[in-house]
């Protein structure tokens, strides 16, 4: 069996918030004064609790359309919502800092970004300035990829917020386009997280070659009759996320991405512990996933 092992473009740099993807997401809900379980699920799914007219509301998007469903609620839950969203949440507070390095990286690249109202460019950090933490989250995240990754076509630009395709999704990718809608923005960071480098891996997907393509397929109907995969938690539990990939070789391969970006070391141990035909599989993958990262490998 031929190890993986680490390469000599080893690279450290993503927020720790990436890294924490590998973890289990575990709960807070003993942490946090009138946080149940049932809540804590609720939140973490993109629900909030608001005050309208002098009462309380829960609801929110339903997924990335732009409907919203609210129903009664109380302030023992507003008040839990507040707690739960300052440690999980995505806060909504404006960093101009953080957009104008966004925009200066995708400018250099030639990434397109956009809100939801239309505003593209530097209108977006006056059309959406509440973003301040996912432009940075954002910004730290594409400023550690290989320079092909940013300038291909397949990554033509990503809009943040609104809908639009699959808007029964949280996130989408079409006509070379990530697309994060409100639900991914106004949810936990985790989801974020996990749907913008999801997305990102369909652009990786749809950048593979044919020979790429055919070594990928291979080993995924071997790892598919073994069901090998390997499951991430955010949004839906790990093993949900394993199911998915088993009914569809494009979710593997953006799944494989956010997994190879943020949990490298996790990913390579795994490989490494598997032998036979699953471990060959395996091997083939990580090989044509660090080909197609220029090299370059993460802890």
């Amino acid at each position: 069996m031929t190890a993986i092992g680490f390469a000599s473009l080893l690279v450290d740099g993503m927020p720790d918030e990436v890294k924490a993807l590998g973890g289990p997401w575990a709960s807070i809900a003993n942490r946090v004064s009138g946080l149940t379980e049932d809540l804590e699920k609720d939140f973490r799914f993109g629900q909030s609790v608001i005050r309208l007219a002098g009462t309380y509301r829960m609801g929110g998007n339903v997924k990335g359309g732009t409907s919203t469903m609210w129903y009664p609620s109380n302030r023992l839950e507003y008040r839990a919502y507040d707690r739960w969203r300052r440690l999980e949440g995505i806060p909504r507070k404006k960093d101009r800092r953080a957009f104008k390095a966004l925009l200066s990286l995708c400018e250099r690249w030639r990434i397109g970004i956009r809100a939801a109202n239309g505003a593209t460019g530097a209108e977006v950090g006056r059309a959406v300035p509440h973003l301040g933490y996912v432009f940075r989250a954002a910004e730290k995240v594409l400023s550690q990829l290989p320079p092909s990754h940013l300038e291909r076509p397949e990554l033509a630009g990503v809009q943040f917020g609104g809908w639009g395709p699959d808007a029964a999704k949280g996130s989408a990718y079409d006509k070379n386009w990530v697309l994060l809608y409100d639900f991914a923005l106004e949810g936990a960071r985790r989801t974020f997280l996990g749907l913008l480098l999801h997305e990102l891996g369909h652009a990786q997907e749809h950048a593979f070659g044919e020979e790429e393509r055919a070594r990928l397929s291979s080993a995924y109907s071997v790892l598919a009759e073994h069901s090998a995969f390997l499951g991430v938690e955010f949004l839906l539990d790990a093993k949900t996320r394993q199911i998915l990939q088993l009914f569809a070789f494009n979710e593997f391969l953006a799944e494989t991405y956010m997994i190879y970006v943020s949990q490298g070391g996790r990913l390579r141990g795994y490989v490494n512990s598997l032998d036979g035909p699953v471990g060959t599989a395996w091997r083939t993958v990580y090989e044509v996933f660090r080909d197609a990262f220029c090299g370059l490998e993460y802890v």
